[in-house]
């Protein structure tokens, strides 16, 4: 006989109904090793959907979010009208603009809805810049710019907003893609020329079988094809999956696979879990929807490369890093954190033979980023390196590093010269790069929110935003899911109401 299972309460947030969309109390339960989130709304019955398949990974996180937002004040039932507020107390890390909602693809599981046909819009440049200039007009300029759709490469300016972008000085410029306009080696060249950092790339699979069921089409040629004329470039790929419990939850070795052979051009691979929005349908039923938790264990099991859940830690933790070099600058500047439970990742040093190590299987990352939060202020400027190897506690930091374990030839200072490229994406693409520093690849899975597991007090914490035509910021899961702000957005854009 089965034994009976029990419940335990782990959290209670604000939230929206998944039923009606109204403000709703929303209960994070642990039951049996597994999370759930269980609504509370007054005019409809509680539902209740898993969200994370590994309840230990999940409080793990919570103790990573007491460190990074200590002077958090969260009460144990949150009022309800908090969840009228779809804004973030975060100012973006990262910003977004849809600069057209039309797409060449109508792949069954986008999450935009984007389509070739019906209404469609192509930004205006003038009002791109004016989007882009509201970026560095805020009190805290974010200077990291996501160009996105549908497919941004369809407008026909694409290369001019890339140069306004580029003069107008962002540091980084990415554009989120299917890929199909880098198939032309001109067109690679003459992004990279515009000014184009890196692409964040749709890639679901190594096999067309995967393209057939998530996009409609076969896509496997074009998709490596694109990733051969980068290489042929100075810009950089980070390859981005969705990935479907039943669909393609096997490709996660042959995609790390296929990055690894690429690793000179491929920094990272973006893991997104197939969301219950636009017209993505998740699991329908046949298997629980794949969550961060199921891809950190799937990831070590098809690679054999990482523990669980110990080579596995919130992107956000990083932000105390960062926060360390603030101090030991003596900068005011706070580097915003995303809630720890949005992301979850690890990072791989690869060596000259192409051989991947992850870096938590030699360095104590957790120790280093605790430490980090403890760092003192210091008054001379400069970087990573510089900064930590100067500090009264660089032999604390030194010892993170077992050189037992090490690749060969890695130093402490040549890791922390790594480092640098996370600050300095320039860094990362200068020549000679690897020969001061080293090939690195970054694994992460970004969940964003569906209705199922929407959650305020992630969404006040959002650090991806998109920018409104009228200079305003939209968190990412309220413009995409709950809200759903991104309809009303685009209405305006068809209608050519943008504010002039």
């Amino acid at each position: 006989m089965k034994a009976p299972t029990s419940d335990t309460a782990i959290d209670t947030v604000s939230s929206l109904c998944p039923e009606c969309g109204k403000p709703a109390l929303s209960e994070i339960i642990d039951r049996d090793g597994k999370v759930y989130q269980r609504s509370q709304c007054p005019c409809h019955e509680s539902t209740e959907s898993l969200i994370f398949s590994d309840s230990a990974l999940y409080r793990k996180l919570d103790e990573w979010n007491k460190l990074i937002f200590p002077d958090a004040q969260q009460p144990a039932v949150l009022p309800a009208q908090a969840c009228c507020d779809t804004g973030s107390n975060n100012e973006p890390s990262l910003a977004v603009i849809d600069i057209t909602n039309r797409c060449n693809f109508k792949c069954p599981v986008c999450f935009a809805e984007a389509t070739g046909a019906g209404n469609h819009y192509f930004l205006d440049t003038e009002l791109v810049t004016r989007m882009l200039q509201s970026l560095l007009d805020r009190p805290v300029p974010c200077r990291s710019i996501q160009f996105s759709g549908g497919e941004p490469t369809l407008h026909p300016e694409f290369p001019k907003i890339l140069r306004i972008a580029r003069d107008l000085g962002f540091t980084h410029i990415q554009v989120a893609t299917n890929g199909s306009k880098f198939v032309d080696p001109d067109y690679a060249k003459l992004c990279e020329d515009s000014g184009l950092h890196t692409l964040y790339l749709q890639f679901d699979g190594m096999s067309d079988d995967v393209y057939l069921k998530m996009r409609g089409q076969r896509l496997l040629d074009k998709k490596i094809a694109a990733v051969k004329n980068v290489e042929k470039t100075n810009m950089r790929l980070v390859l981005v999956p969705t990935i479907m419990s039943g669909v393609n939850v096997d490709q996660l070795g042959p995609i790390f696979r296929f990055a690894l052979e690429h690793s000179k051009f491929v920094t990272g691979i973006s893991i997104q879990p197939a969301a219950h929005v636009g017209r993505i349908e998740v699991a329908n039923g046949v298997a629980e929807p794949f969550n961060l938790a199921a891809m950190a264990r799937e990831f070590g099991e098809q690679t054999g490369l990482t523990r669980f859940p110990d080579d596995w830690f919130p992107l956000s933790s990083l932000s105390l890093l960062c926060r360390a070099i603030d101090r030991a600058r003596q900068e005011t500047s706070h580097p915003p954190a995303s809630d720890a439970h949005c992301s979850v990742g690890t990072f791989f040093y690869v060596d000259d033979d192409n051989k991947p190590f992850c870096l938590s299987s030699f360095f104590d990352l957790g120790r280093f980023l605790r430490g980090a939060a403890e760092l003192t202020p210091y008054a001379e400027q400069g970087f990573i390196e510089r900064k930590i190897s100067r500090i009264r506690q660089f032999g604390q930091f030194s010892q993170c590093l077992d050189m037992r374990k090490a690749p060969p030839g890695l130093t402490f200072q040549r890791l922390l010269r790594g480092l640098d490229a996370w600050e300095d994406k320039n860094e990362g693409r200068s020549e000679g790069w690897t020969h001061r520093g080293f090939n690195g690849i970054f694994v992460a899975g970004m969940h964003f929110m569906d209705a199922h597991s929407y959650n305020l007090r992630r969404l006040s914490r959002c650090i991806i935003q998109y920018v409104a035509t009228d200079g305003q910021l939209i968190p990412f899961c309220s413009y995409n899911a709950g809200a759903r702000l991104r309809e009303a957005e685009e209405l305006i854009r068809i209608e050519n109401k943008a504010p002039a």
